[in-house]
């Protein structure tokens, strides 16, 4: 039988009696050439086999291989299992770290309320008003806070009015004979 050199694949003229016999040994039965398989075992990882008559004694079993392969791919989904649950977690835990900050700013407001409500409480604001003060300042609006300075002057100006009519005494009713409740400026003055 002779060989057609040229319809084989990867021939060249010169080649020696060795090249040419390396060249028919890749060939497989039906005259292609022999072709690197790959087996692809999960996530593109790619396994390149010669398929060689000489080094088939060395070729692991395909029940091996494909236990194998399942057993990587199983360690894999455990893996990524794995990572989900960190990744969970680590939500988690950031959920949790932002409702303890909110509680914090929540905290820290209040305490600063509480502590501008007192100090108005203890200049002598109504306690309606040194609420109302306390929030505008919290807030920065201190456009309220001057027009509630304004309503505190006038109630202590109102209260002071109050006080002082309060303690002055009553002028007495009448003419009195009496030469003690004379005044001697009215005297002075009915005199000319």
């Amino acid at each position: 039988m002779a060989i057609e050199w040229s319809s084989i694949e990867g021939y060249s003229e010169g080649m020696s009696d060795s090249e040419k016999l390396a060249l028919l040994e890749n060939q497989s039965t039906d005259g292609s050439p022999k072709v690197e398989k790959e087996t692809e075992i999960e996530d593109e990882t790619k396994v390149e086999t010669k398929v060689d008559t000489k080094s088939a004694s060395k070729m692991v079993d395909k029940k091996l291989f494909d236990k194998a392969a399942s057993e990587v791919a199983n360690l894999k989904r455990q893996l990524r299992a794995k990572m989900s649950e960190d990744e969970a977690k680590e939500l988690d835990r950031q959920q949790e770290m932002e409702s303890a900050k909110q509680e914090l700013e929540q905290l820290r407001k209040e305490k600063t309320l509480t502590a501008y409500k007192a100090s108005f409480l203890s200049i002598g604001y109504d306690d309606e008003l040194a609420s109302e003060t306390a929030d505008a300042l919290a807030e920065g609006d201190m456009d309220a806070v001057f027009t509630n300075m304004k309503k505190y002057g006038a109630n202590i100006e109102k209260a002071l009015r109050a006080k002082i009519l309060k303690e002055t005494p009553a002028p007495p009713a009448g003419n009195s004979k009496d030469e003690k409740d004379k005044d001697p400026f009215i005297e002075a003055f009915k005199k000319g």
